[in-house]
């Protein structure tokens, strides 16, 4: 529990700091953070900037190093969330396509809030509940219990639930809440297995997609809605909300899956060409970085 209350009384220490300290806080957390990023994820990450946004390696470089460092100042926001309420969330938000939110959600049908390891995701989720909207966001559990303890207290401070993506309790929360005609937040730009998903091209590349939300759709009828969150300068970010998508029904139910989990990811590819250093490089998306980085010379 040592690990909670660190995090509990670093929380309250920027919670009551001035701007500039936070900022050059998020610089040293950032600069620590791509500091014990192994070498060969930052190798892969390169690789995989320039196959896939067609840049020179240096500007590939670039993007790998603030794709990380950026995580600095999404920790200090995340734990800022005790001082977020809806009336100060408003002042440091923009919001691109608010309607189809508020559309979406006057259909009551549910609405599945569909996004990646984009900016700062933890603050998308929270976002919403502050909106004033019913969310429940599914999470991966952390294998530090108290870190998950934390993290998960944080989130429901800003008025959302959680659940996990494994085991069948989440899988009746996450059916409820859609009965229920709530939201529920997915992230959808990993790769999580061929149980769970399809192949499709991720930037040309061969990938596999996970269906979770195009088939909540296609169960339920609910709306799928793209939505991205993208750091501003000077504390504000911008959310950009794409029009709904839906799964149809009918007797072809691979099919009827994959022409919105395709559409998905093409508008996430969208998002990330947008500010790609925005999005989460390290990450061994395509399954082969480990195999073809990890244990070469000068990349452990």
């Amino acid at each position: 529990m040592l690990g909670y209350w660190a995090m509990k009384a670093l929380s309250w220490v920027l919670c009551h700091s001035p701007k500039f300290i936070r900022k050059i806080f998020a610089r040293f957390l950032g600069s620590i953070a791509w500091a014990v990023t192994p070498a060969w994820r930052k190798t892969m990450a390169v690789e995989n900037i320039k196959e896939c946004l067609g840049v020179p390696e240096e500007r590939a470089k670039e993007i790998a190093e603030a794709s990380v460092r950026r995580f600095g100042r999404m920790l200090v926001e995340v734990l800022r969330f005790p001082k977020l309420t809806p009336e100060n969330f408003r002042k440091s938000v923009n919001i691109e396509g608010a309607e189809y939110l508020e559309a979406a959600f006057k259909l009551d049908k549910g609405v599945i809030i569909c996004t990646g390891h984009y900016g700062n995701w933890e603050l998308l989720g929270a976002s919403i509940a502050l909106l004033g909207y019913p969310i429940l966001s599914i999470a991966r559990k952390q294998n530090n219990s108290a870190m998950d303890d934390f993290i998960n207290e944080y989130r429901e401070l800003t008025g959302q639930k959680i659940t996990y993506n494994r085991g069948e309790n989440s899988m009746l929360a996450i059916n409820r809440i859609i009965k229920d005609k709530k939201m529920l937040g997915v992230l959808y730009d990993q790769d999580t297995g061929k149980k769970d998903g399809i192949d499709v091209l991720f930037f040309g590349k061969p990938s596999t997609a996970p269906t979770g939300a195009a088939l909540l759709s296609r169960i339920h009828g609910a709306p799928m809605l793209p939505i991205f969150i993208h750091n501003e300068e000077d504390e504000r970010f911008t959310i950009r909300i794409h029009p709904p998508l839906y799964t149809k029904k009918t007797t072809d139910r691979l099919q009827d899956l994959r022409k919105p989990t395709e559409e998905l990811m093409l508008i996430a590819e969208h998002e990330i060409i947008s500010d790609p250093s925005m999005w989460f490089w390290v990450h061994d998306r395509w399954k082969d970085g480990k195999k073809k980085y990890k244990g070469k010379k000068g990349e452990n």
